[in-house]
């Protein structure tokens, strides 16, 4: 946001002057939390317009129904209200639909058209001699910020203005190449495989290793396996650490090692070319967390055929999606969780997202 915009709002709402110029820095760190950003923004706007006019009975209608009862008061130009629907389709999309990735050039295009919003808001409810500075593409934000700290304080400016705070008047994401870089080498007997050096310190966590898992636990008690850099550059003999285990338990989890690299390698991939979403992972595959999806209880019946599970994720306290974690392999420590059961539940939630993703889709053709 151009420090003009950035004082005119100041002068109007310092809430929402921040609001912006926060948003406008998410672009470039998660495009899909930005573009919902956008979509709460402009809400919270035909919201405190509504008030300013005194229509109270929208207070409990939706943010379409608002809309629509402003147009035809004759409140929203034809410009604002075009712009108000972009924003709002768009939010919609990137709240519910997690079957593809929401592109920076999609977040700009919204950020342009809750502009149009944000200057007709100022030309209604401003001083008449107010000037609305003009549109300027925004730069990438290079600040070190914590992005969770960024769409916290964008949460907090959202629920500030929705309380009434503050008011002193009424280009396609490209995917960065992993570079293969290689940390060190690891071998058992004539074969080797390389360690890339982005997983030269990487924890190995054992349930990411099925065959050998109860292998990794008895070796990371001994401090031989808890993270890459501790396994000797021969895995031959590597039992010896341990007692009852054999040769066999060397090879099988040398093999895996081997599958493990070649899925982190992937995943590497799949978090660059989704930067700032939130993943889901189980073994190779994955699914993007969206808002919709991880406001879904996690009960048995939302979950049929796996009611043991539910019933262990509700004992430790995980009672939406959202609260699960990021590597669903971790859930196997649990009781009653074994790998079918994840299997399910990774296939059931995958379904979902589709389900969701569909529902938008259907929305939009609507529309």
């Amino acid at each position: 946001m151009t420090s003009q915009m950035y004082d005119v709002l100041k002068d109007i709402n310092p809430q929402l002057a921040e609001l912006t110029d926060e948003i406008e820095k998410l672009i470039f760190v998660t495009p899909r939390a930005a573009t919902q950003s956008m979509r709460t923004l402009v809400e919270t706007l035909v919201k405190h317009v509504a008030k300013i006019e005194k229509m109270h009975h929208l207070q409990w209608s939706n943010f379409a129904e608002q809309q629509l009862a402003l147009k035809q008061e004759g409140i929203l130009t034809d410009t604002a209200d075009k712009a108000i629907t972009l924003v709002r389709k768009q939010g919609n999309i990137a709240t519910h639909d997690g079957s593809r990735k929401i592109l920076i050039r999609e977040a700009l295009t919204v950020w342009e058209y809750t502009h149009l919003v944000i200057s007709w808001y100022i030309e209604t409810y401003a001083s008449p001699d107010t000037e609305v500075p003009p549109y300027i593409e925004p730069k990438p934000y290079r600040d070190q910020e914590n992005d969770e700290s960024l769409i916290e304080r964008i949460k907090e400016l959202i629920e500030g203005m929705m309380n009434g705070e503050g008011n002193q008047q009424q280009q396609q994401l490209v995917p960065t190449q992993t570079t293969k870089k290689i940390a060190r080498s690891i071998s058992y007997q004539d074969q080797t495989i390389e360690i890339p050096l982005f997983l030269r310190d990487a924890f190995l966590l054992p349930q990411r290793f099925p065959k050998s898992t109860t292998f990794l636990i008895r070796l990371n008690g001994e401090q031989q396996a808890r993270i890459m850099s501790e396994l000797p550059s021969q895995l031959e003999g590597l039992h010896e650490y341990v007692k009852r285990f054999k040769e066999t338990n060397d090879a099988t989890f040398f093999e895996e090692l081997k599958t493990y690299i070649e899925e982190e390698i992937e995943r590497k991939k799949i978090q660059e070319m989704y930067a700032g979403e939130t993943l889901l992972f189980y073994k190779a595959d994955y699914i993007i967390l969206t808002d919709v999806l991880g406001e879904v209880p996690l009960t048995k019946e939302n979950f049929p055929g796996l009611t043991s599970l539910m019933n262990s994720l509700q004992e430790q306290e995980f009672t939406k999606v959202v609260d699960l974690p990021k590597e669903l392999v971790l859930l196997g420590k649990y009781r009653n969780v074994g790998e079918t059961a994840l299997a399910n539940l990774f296939s059931q939630l995958k379904a979902k997202s589709v389900m969701y993703s569909n529902m938008v889709s259907g929305d939009m053709q609507l529309s």
